[in-house]
């Protein structure tokens, strides 16, 4: 994600780059401005080296062979815990990817119908829980 030189924190909006979900990619928004509660969120790896080639930067590459994503960009972690099915925040829960082992990918999804301003406050609120992770 994109960071914040000033604290190091990720900044918060809605792009792919960015700490928040994609109408339309990410998630889907209803008539009345509700998410879906369909398995959609904000897409999260167990580890950073899970992430797609073009997610890691290429200052990455003596790590990750292919890294090819802009150098403006850090891979983050949030907590130390299993990658696993359960509540990770207020409002927020982890979705892991139900395919075979092992899992690479899952989703932070709203725990319940909010709309789509709490669940992208929500998402917000995690800021100070994400650190630089490159090692």
């Amino acid at each position: 994600m994109i960071f914040d030189s000033q604290d190091s924190l990720p900044v918060v909006g809605s792009t792919a780059k960015e700490l928040g979900v994609r109408i339309g990619v990410d998630i889907h928004v209803d008539a009345g401005g509700n998410v879906n509660l369909d398995e959609n969120g904000m897409s999260v790896a167990p580890r950073w080296q899970d992430l797609p080639r073009y997610r890691i930067p290429k200052r990455l590459r003596a790590v990750v062979p292919g890294a090819s994503g802009s150098n403006s960009v850090a891979c983050f972690v949030m907590g130390n815990g299993a990658f696993a099915d359960g509540i990770v925040a207020s409002g927020l829960k982890l979705i892991p990817d139900r395919k075979p082992q092992p899992i690479t990918h899952g989703v932070v999804a709203p725990i319940s119908a909010v709309s789509l301003t709490q669940y992208q406050a929500d998402l917000a609120s995690t800021r100070s829980s994400w650190q630089i992770d490159e090692t």
